[in-house]
C-alpha cells in the first residue's frame, strides 16, 4: 500500500559511494530521513538509504533536496522504470496530486531532483480510488516525454495519466476479483495488465487508453503441469495470504508468480528477515496459447517483487545475484530459489540495524548511465 515520508530528523550514518559502472545494479530503497528541522526550510537535504541484493549491504545517498512538492502529506504509492509516484495532499485538504519525480532513485538527478505534475485525484472520486496498490509506467520519462502512467486502486478501478492529457481516464475491472491486484506494462505488446487476486484471470488495457475506447478486456487462465503437493502442503499454502503478479522478462517471456506468505499485516513495519514467506509458484505463459505452465526453472533470470512495478533481470549481468531465484520485498525480505523451494534471509554484510526500517520498501531496477 503507499508509503508515508516519516517526519524530519537528523542521521549520521556513515556514506557508501555507489560504482561507476555503465550498469547499476538492481536496488531497494528502504529508508528516507530529513536533515532539516522543518519541512518549511528552504533547502531540506535528504539522506536516502537503499540496499544492494548484489552485495547484500546497505549503500547510501546524501544531500538529495527535497522537492517542495512533496513537505507537505506526501506518499510514495508506486514505482516504476526507477521512477516514483507520489500521491500528495492539495492545499484544500480533499483533493490528492499526483507526481512522478526520481527523487527515490540513487542515480537520479542531484541534488535536485526531477518533479513531473500529473492531474489530481480529485474529491469526486469514490474513497476506495485514494488508497493506492501500486503504479506501472510505460517508460521512463527520461527516455520519452509521452509515457503513460496507471495507478491502480481498491475497489474496481484504475486510473490512467499521461502528461500531456489535462484529465485523467478511469477504466472499471468487469468484477471484484481484481480488488487487490496489482498492475504492469508489458512491452511485448503495448498493454497494462493486472492478475485478479486468486490468480484466475487476467485484465488488460490498451496503453494509448483513449476515451472512446473505455472497455478492458479481460480472459480466464488456464493451467498446466501442476505441482503434486502433499495435503499438509496444501494445508500450509492454505494458512497463507497469497499474492498473484505477473512479470515480464528482457526477451519479453511472462511469468505469473504466487506469492504464499503467512502473518501478512500490510502497513507494518518490514525487516530484513524472510519472515513469513513460505512458498512462490512460478507459472511461464505459452506466448502462442496464453496457457500458465508450472516452473521450478526460469533459467538465468532473477524476479524482483515487492511494491514497485515487478522486473527481471539476468543473473550473470550481475555477478553476485543466484540465478533462477525470486528476489521478494514486503512480507520480510530474501531471496527465494525456485529450484528448492526455499526462502532465505538476507545476509546483510552492513553493521548498521537492518532489523525494521520506516518505509515500505521498493525494488529499482538496473539503469544505463
Amino acid at each position: 500500500m503507499s508509503t508515508c515520508y516519516p517526519s524530519p530528523q537528523r542521521c549520521h550514518n556513515t556514506v557508501r559511494m555507489f560504482s561507476s559502472s555503465t550498469t547499476t545494479n538492481p536496488y531497494l530503497v528502504h529508508c528516507v530521513a530529513h536533515f532539516e528541522s522543518s519541512p518549511e526550510d528552504v533547502d531540506v537535504r535528504s539522506e536516502i538509504h537503499y540496499f544492494d541484493p548484489v552485495k547484500e549491504d546497505e549503500a547510501i545517498v546524501r544531500d538529495k533536496v527535497c522537492p517542495l512538492e512533496f513537505r507537505k502529506a506526501c506518499c510514495l504509492v508506486g514505482m516504476s522504470h526507477g521512477w516514483g509516484v507520489f500521491k500528495v495532499q492539495c492545499d484544500d485538504y480533499k483533493d490528492r496530486a499526483v507526481y512522478v519525480s526520481d527523487y527515490c532513485n540513487p542515480h537520479g538527478s542531484k541534488p535536485y531532483p526531477k518533479v513531473i505534475p500529473l492531474h489530481s485525484i480529485g474529491r469526486g472520486t469514490a474513497p476506495q480510488m485514494h488508497a493506492v496498490t501500486n503504479a506501472a509506467m510505460t517508460c521512463s520519462p527520461d527516455q520519452s516525454t509521452d509515457f503513460a502512467v496507471a495507478v491502480n486502486t481498491l475497489g474496481v478501478m484504475i486510473n490512467f495519466f499521461r502528461p500531456k492529457d489535462s484529465v485523467s481516464v478511469i477504466f472499471d475491472a468487469p468484477f471484484r476479483y481484481f480488488d487487490l491486484s496489482k498492475v504492469m506494462y508489458s512491452k511485448r505488446d503495448d498493454k497494462f495488465y493486472s492478475a485478479s487476486t486468486g490468480g484466475d484471470f487476467l485484465i488488460s488495457w490498451d496503453s494509448s487508453f483513449e476515451e472512446r475506447n473505455i472497455s478492458s478486456k479481460w480472459h480466464e487462465l488456464r493451467f498446466t503441469n501442476l505441482p503434486e503437493l502433499t495435503q499438509s502442503e496444501w494445508e500450509i499454502l492454505d494458512s497463507c495470504s497469497k499474492t498473484v503478479q505477473l512479470v515480464e522478462s528482457p526477451s519479453r517471456q511472462r511469468f505469473l508468480i504466487k506469492w504464499y506468505a503467512q502473518n501478512h499485516k500490510p502497513g507494518e513495519h518490514m525487516t530484513f528477515l524472510c519472515r513469513g514467506t513460505k512458498r512462490f509458484m512460478v507459472f511461464r505463459e505459452e506466448e502462442e496459447t496464453g496457457v500458465m505452465s508450472y516452473t521450478e526453472d526460469i533459467g538465468d533470470l532473477c524476479i524482483f517483487l515487492g511494491n514497485s512495478e515487478p522486473f527481471c533481470v539476468k543473473a550473470s549481468s550481475f555477478p553476485g545475484l543466484n540465478p533462477n531465484s525470486i528476489y521478494f520485498a514486503g512480507d520480510g525480505c530474501g531471496v527465494y530459489d525456485i529450484a528448492t523451494r526455499k526462502p532465505r534471509s538476507f545476509r546483510t554484510k552492513s553493521t548498521l540495524d537492518f532489523s525494521t526500517v520506516s518505509l515500505l520498501p521498493y525494488w529499482i531496477p538496473p539503469m544505463s548511465l
